[in-house]
């Protein structure tokens, strides 16, 4: 749609509006004030013919009725007058009567009339006795013509209002539309390539200024062009002065991006030494250990068989003088002084304890293997069934299988006991808090013996988790070996004196619950933060299914 035909439609469109709402009130207000003249004039005839009649009427005074209805008549307005006795009978009427006197041809106004004949009725009455009425009927067919006049007369100022606006609208629109499309053109050559356009700038209103400004932009637009050719030859000098820059510095590019690569692989290999090492290094920890604690058992076994032997060389070399004694190659002095001093009488004693701390030391080889077979088959098997556990129950039945010493306190906060339950195996979670447990009664009984130890256990309920803490007052860990604490056969206690299996059971029973540890060391001692999920209806599916 063009400019100059959306102007006309506009301008139309509002003009067509305000003469609606114009010619809307003007209308309703004729036909209001007409209607309510002639409601009022009609109410005034009948009540005032009333009262005029209602003399004659009393005394039945028919001709003086008849008289004052044919004069009445006269008005020519009128279309007919009658006037009723009390009975309904008609004393006197004159024009076009209806054919029945009821209420039903009766309008409650002149807006209401669809006939052309407005009916009014009043009564007479005296003293609250009602005589008679008066029926007159109204011509409303002058007025309805009158009214319907105006309707016309003014829809043809309408449409005569909105031919003149429309053409006004055409003499405006195309004054506005030659003055835009002439920057149109403009517009479109510059756009083929075109710089030389000329434009009329005379004139003083917005057009004119409009068309000075383009001016303007196609003056400012030749000059970027001739600056932009300018600056395009000069980047073209340049850049051929950058090209053998940009060859050096790619050259150089080259050998750095080698040296990184370089350095790069020998990173990669220091990493994979350092990962190595430490890995050697809890091999030889883990194989220092299991050795420390098999050859302690060996070497007493070797210890003591060493000692059966001589016993029974012993008990050899007795049998003989006894049998030379007894066959009196010898006297019993000599035996007797050969029991002392070989300590005979000690020989039974001494060679059953032999046998029995042997079978001992057998005992704890076998323990030491058994403990490796079973981390094995516990850090590779799978584990379902999660069921619902309260955690005080489990760090009781922890603490009793422990059975810590009377001397060390220890304390379990009330809030332990108001956790909510948490998802997981009974037995794993009595071991997780067996070990955590035992760690730091280890640590007391290392700790400062003149400062009296103890072990606070605490809990927090974080929503969909809960933190248990066991804080003892031991020495602490030594940082350097803080990392450490969860590999296999790492203990920081004397060779001999721990398998170092238990915080690696722990960080697989944490981890297999889908809960997290967290160790924390000083020179107060150690704490370990234990957290685990709570019983929630999705997770016991989960695990049930």
């Amino acid at each position: 749609m063009s400019l100059r035909l959306k102007t006309i439609l506009g301008v139309a469109l509002i003009e067509a509006i305000l003469l609606a709402i114009l010619l809307t009130l003007t209308l309703n207000y004729l036909e209001t004030t007409n209607y309510q003249g002639l409601n009022q004039r009609a109410s005034s005839t009948t009540q005032l013919f009333a009262s005029t009649v209602k003399n004659a009427v009393l005394s039945f005074d028919l001709a003086t009725v008849d008289s004052f209805t044919q004069e009445l008549l006269h008005n020519s307005d009128i279309m007919y007058v009658a006037v009723l006795g009390d009975n309904g009978r008609v004393l006197s009427s004159a024009g076009n009567l209806p054919e029945s006197f009821n209420t039903a041809i009766l309008e409650m106004n002149a807006q209401s009339v669809t006939d052309g004949l407005y009916d009014v009725r009043a009564t007479i009455s005296e003293s609250g006795i009602e005589f008679g009425s008066v029926w007159i009927g109204f011509d409303l067919t002058g007025l309805l013509s009158q009214i319907k006049d105006a309707k016309n007369w003014s829809m043809l100022i309408v449409l005569g209002e909105m031919l003149l606006v429309a053409l006004f609208s055409y003499l405006l629109g195309s004054y506005l539309t030659q003055r835009l499309s002439e920057l149109k053109n403009a517009a479109d050559t510059i756009a083929s390539g075109e710089r030389d356009v000329h434009i009329s700038t005379h004139g003083k209103d917005e057009l004119a200024s409009v068309a000075a400004a383009f001016s303007n932009m196609i003056q400012a637009l030749r000059d970027s062009e001739n600056k932009t050719a300018t600056y395009q030859k000069r980047l073209e000098e340049a850049n051929q002065t950058l090209e053998s820059k940009v060859a050096r510095r790619t050259a150089d590019l080259v050998r750095s991006n080698d040296q990184l690569r370089e350095i790069n692989h020998q990173l990669k290999q220091t990493q994979e030494k350092l990962v190595e090492s430490e890995k050697m290094a809890s091999i030889g920890t883990m194989a220092a250990g299991v050795a420390h604690e098999i050859n302690n058992p060996i070497g007493a076994v070797k210890s003591n068989l060493k000692m059966c032997q001589e016993y029974l060389g012993t008990y050899q070399k007795w049998t003989d003088i006894a049998e030379r004694v007894i066959h009196q190659s010898e006297p019993l002095e000599t035996l007797t002084h050969w029991k002392k001093r070989h300590y005979a009488d000690d020989l039974y004693d001494d060679f059953s304890d032999s046998l029995a701390d042997a079978n001992d030391c057998v005992q704890r080889v076998i323990n030491i293997v058994s403990a490796l077979q079973q981390y094995s088959s516990y850090s590779q098997q799978t584990r379902q069934h999660f069921q619902s556990i309260e955690i005080f129950t489990v760090i009781d039945e922890a603490l009793n299988t422990l059975s810590p010493p009377t001397s060390l306190k220890i304390s379990i906060a009330a809030n332990v006991y108001q956790l909510p339950p948490v998802m997981g195996r009974y037995e794993e979670l009595v071991m997780l808090f067996k070990e955590v447990l035992k760690n730091a009664l280890q640590a007391c009984e290392r700790g400062n013996p003149d400062v009296a130890h103890r072990i606070d256990v605490e809990g927090e309920n974080k929503g969909d988790s809960c933190t248990i803490t066991v804080k003892d007052s031991g020495p602490g860990l030594p940082r350097d070996q803080a990392h450490r604490v969860y590999d296999p056969f790492f203990t920081t206690l004397p060779v001999g004196q721990g398998m170092g299996l238990g915080l690696t059971y722990v960080y697989d029973i944490v981890r297999h619950h889908q809960g997290e540890i967290q160790l924390t060391s000083s020179t107060h001692g150690t704490t370990a933060a234990i957290t685990l999920l709570c019983q929630t209806d999705d997770a016991a599916e989960n695990h049930a299914s």
